[in-house]
């Protein structure tokens, strides 16, 4: 009866090891939006840390985000418009999301404060770098 109590269990393991071993690899990690310019609608510049939209006289600020395998993000950060005098009020919030394909980002800005309607940008990435200038201001 032993003998056939160890082969139960030798079976056993063996099968779970061949389960536990036929499982896919992980999926890859996010991975932070490519630097550089991103130009079509508007421009987008990112940077290490934080990435700067400017649409004709709208612009817009937030942190870097990681794009996930599926190419979306979303991020949180604060979207104006203005023309004329710089305001020293603080820029009102906003919410970004995007996905990137290949060179190719469509982004969506939802500006927080509901001064100005949601907005969708294509943009392509180019080999430059630098900051984008806000025109109208």
């Amino acid at each position: 009866m032993t003998r056939r109590w160890f082969g139960v269990l030798g079976l056993g393991a063996l099968c779970c090891a061949v389960v536990g071993c036929s499982r896919t690899p992980a999926a890859p990690a996010e991975m932070p939006l490519p630097l550089g310019r991103w130009v079509g609608e508007g421009c987008l510049s990112v940077t290490e840390s934080r990435c700067d939209l400017v649409v004709g006289c709208g612009h817009g600020q937030f942190p870097r985000p990681f794009v996930a395998t599926d190419g979306a993000f979303v991020a949180d950060g604060t979207y104006r418009i203005e023309v004329g005098p710089i305001s020293i009020n603080p820029p009102p919030p906003a919410h970004f999301t995007g996905v990137v394909s290949g060179r190719t980002l469509t982004m969506t800005v939802v500006p927080g404060d509901g001064s100005t309607p949601p907005a969708s940008y294509r943009l392509q990435l180019t080999n430059d770098t630098g900051t984008c200038a806000v025109p109208c201001v």
